[in-house]
């Protein structure tokens, strides 16, 4: 399969930075002074000053790669910080999105370095066939920067390109000139002889040729260029004109046909609904020193975005890129207490499908490498089709796992079954069918369902699961420790998430039935909706084709592995052994209404309860929760030593994800919330 993108850096385990990018959909305040909002019109000007051709000597700089002669100069040059006119004849064949990566969302391999030398970065572009499409300096140092590739294939394809460092700003100017070629991206360093420049230079001849500009200088200066030229900004880079005065380098190309904005010193929250309130996704990006940004958007016509994000090292950036299934445009770095920190632009690929694939297997890639332990996920949609991934010491698709807490779906779906049979009734007291429940005669079957039953959680009193994982426990031991403890409010005056509700549903249901409860589940959901790896074990059983699970014992500072629990401990709420596809086809029946009927669904999707956690509310055996995009999923997740289990769908499950990973390590990395909004907001 095509990777979406590529390593090129050994990576290290590292720590997550909390990101900055939110999703408002408020509207914009008015633009302070300093915020310009145009649209290119194709407006000419004036032939800028000739120049004589010059070599390398004489523009201070070092050619690394030109992938052709340099073609014959034309008559009509360019100076420095001045209009470079096209090759004449070639407007009416202009091709938009000839070398402007902002512009182009097709899939193509992507790479990402950082602290290379322009020559590290120019040898590892030749052996990728790729060219440079962005170049930055990278902060505390002299001749190393950070650079993203692109392959030079397909949509991304040019007939020339080159990449040099050590210039002037003249001899930036000359040399795109000479070799017929524009600047893609500039960076500014210092050096004992001044400023000096790398430039990543792309073909401006044939029908990709179009006018640039280049110019520096503060605030005033480089809105008044761009005003008075009318051209769209490409790269906006700052930097310390001495005496802490903030001046820019703003690079800008002409012939634009989306509307543009940028922002010169906005906030965070300024940026995002600006390109909210317009419809537009960030193309650069980047941080000032006193904590304010810039940047350059256009109007947004490929769906959703992957966004910009800033407060992450390189590596981070670039792993939370290849998990949005997306393509890094634009990484600056900044300095903040000593510590090098990177903004980053993102943008989508049009393949519904590919981005989707490397969501699934870079998110599931990354949870098994920084953990040291195994994962798999599945997605499946209506339109894109089934993507899975798995990682470790997982043989493939079909291995068992401990789901944990998402049997409590299972065993609410069988509550609402016998419930719509008429053998019980979801506001009878608990006393009615099982006494001796601690203020049984109080508590109904939809307190339990829903967690506001107020019974204490049975799993906080067990004794210590490093010296008793493989010991057995019955349901009557289990209520015997729920009934040691006081009720810890008044039933259905709020919500508690307790373990103890899910244990009186698993012991009502075999009172009612007759049947003990996994008999029952067999016969009744697993057997009948074909979940052939699906079980309700009492003991330590589990089929030798698993995931092995792991957990940091805290006491004695080991990593146990817990494949071999006893899953009677966590009784009905907790002891179901599944696979991650048969979750997603179990929901899929659960959410079209197959499995309790659809005037019971509504049931178990109504009345909800709020749990007082962000946007998440509680159903009878499942949540709801309102994702930064505004969509609405429903789901449940489930935690036992060793595995950690998701599994989460649209309204009506055309959209399912599930997954399943061992933790095992005593700071575990996952990247559950960052799952489920990438598959559900940007897909």
């Amino acid at each position: 399969m095509r990777p979406v993108g590529r390593r090129l850096l050994f990576l290290l385990v590292i720590l997550l930075f909390p990101l900055a990018l939110a999703a408002p959909v408020q509207a914009a305040p008015e633009p302070p002074p300093g915020v310009v909002v145009g649209q290119q019109d194709g407006r000419g000007a004036g032939a800028a000053p000739k120049v004589p051709v010059v070599g390398e000597t004489r523009s201070g700089g070092h050619l690394v790669k030109t992938t052709t002669e340099a073609p014959e100069r034309t008559e009509d040059g360019t100076g420095a910080m001045a209009r470079a006119t096209p090759r004449a004849g070639t407007a009416a064949a202009f091709n938009e999105s000839y070398g402007d990566d902002q512009y182009l969302t097709a899939p193509t391999q992507w790479w990402t370095v950082n602290g290379w030398t322009i020559e590290q970065i120019y040898d590892y572009a030749q052996s990728q066939g790729a060219r440079v499409s962005d170049i930055a300096h990278q902060p505390g140092t002299q001749l190393t920067f950070t650079a993203t590739l692109v392959k030079n294939a397909g949509a991304f394809w040019v007939r020339s390109w080159g990449l040099y460092y050590g210039l002037t700003d003249q001899g930036v100017v000359d040399l795109a000139n000479y070799t017929g070629t524009r600047p893609a991206s500039v960076a500014r360093y210092w050096t004992a002889d001044g400023w000096r420049f790398a430039v990543a230079l792309v073909d401006n001849t044939g029908d990709g040729a179009r006018p640039w500009w280049w110019y520096y200088g503060d605030t005033s200066f480089v809105l008044a260029q761009q005003q008075a030229t009318g051209a769209r900004p490409v790269k906006l880079r700052p930097f310390d004109a001495g005496g802490g005065a903030r001046w820019y380098d703003l690079l800008m190309t002409g012939w634009s046909s989306q509307q543009f904005w940028w922002w010169l010193g906005g906030s965070d929250a300024q940026i995002n609904n600006l390109a909210n309130q317009n419809g537009a996704r960030l193309v650069d990006a980047g941080r000032n020193a006193d904590g304010t940004f810039n940047a350059i958007m256009l109007r947004n016509t490929s769906g959703p975005g992957p966004g910009w994000w800033y407060g992450l090292g390189h590596d981070q950036l670039n792993l939370k890129t290849l998990r949005k299934g997306a393509r890094l445009i634009s990484a600056q770095g900044y300095v903040d207490n000593g510590q090098t920190l990177f903004v980053g632009v993102m943008t989508r690929e049009t393949s519904g499908a590919d981005q989707a694939r490397a969501m699934v297997q870079n998110t599931m890639l990354h949870t098994a490498w920084l953990n040291g332990t195994s994962a798999i996920a599945e997605l499946s949609d209506g339109t894109l089709g089934t993507f899975q991934a798995h990682y470790g010491d997982v043989s493939g698709m079909d291995v068992r796992v401990r789901v944990a807490s998402v049997s409590k779906t299972f065993a609410a779906a069988e509550l609402l079954r016998l419930a719509a049979a008429g053998q019980v009734s979801l506001g009878a007291r608990v006393s009615q069918y099982l006494p001796g429940v601690t203020g049984g005669d109080q508590i109904t079957l939809r307190n339990l369902l829903q967690h506001t039953s107020g019974l204490y959680n049975f799993t906080d009193d067990l004794p210590g699961f490093g010296t008793t994982m493989t010991q057995g426990f019955t349901n009557q031991q289990l209520l015997d420790i729920v009934n040691r403890h006081a009720r810890l409010f008044t039933p259905g005056s709020r919500y508690s998430y307790s373990n103890s509700n899910y244990l009186v549903i698993g012991m009502i249901i075999e009172r009612v039935t007759g049947r003990s409860y996994p008999d029952q589940m067999s016969r009744d959901l697993i057997g009948p909706f074909g979940l052939t790896g699906t079980s309700v074990p009492t003991d330590t059983a589990i089929s030798s084709v698993r995931l092995r699970g792991y957990w940091w014992n805290p006491a004695t500072s080991t990593r146990v592995e817990t494949t071999g629990q006893n899953a009677s401990r966590w009784a009905a709420g907790g002891q179901m052994v599944s696979t991650v596809p048969e979750l997603n086809l179990f929901y899929k029946y659960l959410l079209a209404g197959y499995v309790t009927g659809a005037s019971w669904l509504n049931e178990m999707k109504s009345n909800l309860v709020y749990t007082g956690e962000g946007s998440k509310w509680a159903g009878m055996g499942i949540f709801r929760t309102t994702l930064s995009c505004g969509k609405n999923v429903w789901w449940h997740d489930g935690r036992v030593p060793g595995y950690r289990t998701w599994s989460v769908h649209s309204e009506n499950a055309q959209r399912s994800l599930s997954w399943a990973y061992s933790e095992g390590s005593a700071n575990p990395v996952n990247f559950d919330d960052e799952f489920i909004d990438n598959v559900f907001c940007l897909l």
